[in-house]
């Protein structure tokens, strides 16, 4: 009696994907979507005047040179996420569609182009931003990225709240890019991977791939 041998499966090759990992504020759009947002809630009776006057040292600071460009958009940041508190949903979406519908050509040449090769190259796109999520992802999408994450505020009642809708900190942006990567379940070819960045909180995401570009970068890089 013959006895069948027992087969053994090989393993299935498991494909790797190459990422393309984008910042947008100043890499790919021209300005901040963030201070795009206040202007347009300012403007638009959203916000009282008053959250613009705060700004305004700190803007001026910057564009003369006296202060840094991180001092000037933390102070954005400040400013926002105390006066958004209390706002309606439904208000601030239509500001930011009204803003980005207005912007989103604001754009480096370099890195809109360079999207749109990668994208034709198979690559998986993903922007990562600490702007408001709703923003980035509208600009996101307008680009073409396969994925888009940013800063999410908890919304009660249909109104803003201080507190954040995830606990993921922009400022490494390499273990967010890892988290995001683990949540699709796929293999990432980080040999081949590219990232794209300017400012400090760039680094580790730069850092994790095999092609990494600081594109207009601020001081941190020197």
């Amino acid at each position: 009696m013959i006895k069948n041998k027992p087969v053994h499966k090989s393993k299935q090759m498991v494909r790797k994907i190459k990422i393309a990992a984008f910042d947008i504020d100043g890499t790919i759009f021209r300005s901040s979507l963030l201070i795009e947002l206040v202007n347009g809630l300012v403007k638009e009776g959203i916000f009282l005047k008053k959250a613009e006057e705060e700004i305004e040292d700190d803007y001026h600071a910057w564009l003369n040179r006296i202060a840094n460009y991180d001092t000037y958009i933390n102070k954005v940041a400040e400013v926002y996420f105390r006066h958004i508190v209390g706002c309606k949903s439904s208000d601030v979406l239509k500001i930011g569609r009204l803003v980005m519908n207005k912007q989103k050509k604001k754009v480096y040449r370099f890195t809109r182009d360079l999207v749109g090769d990668l994208k034709k190259q198979g690559y998986y796109l993903i922007a990562i931003s600490g702007s408001p999520v709703f923003m980035v992802k509208d600009f996101a999408k307008h680009f073409g990225f396969d994925m888009a994450f940013g800063t999410a505020l908890k919304v009660e009642k249909g109104l803003f709240t201080k507190e954040f809708a995830q606990r993921d900190s922009y400022d490494k942006k390499s273990k967010l890019l890892m988290k995001i990567v683990d949540q699709l379940d796929i293999s990432p070819d980080w040999k081949n991977s590219v990232a794209v960045g300017d400012s400090a909180t760039d680094i580790s995401m730069l850092e994790l791939v095999g092609k990494p570009i600081a594109f207009n970068p601020d001081w941190s890089f020197s």
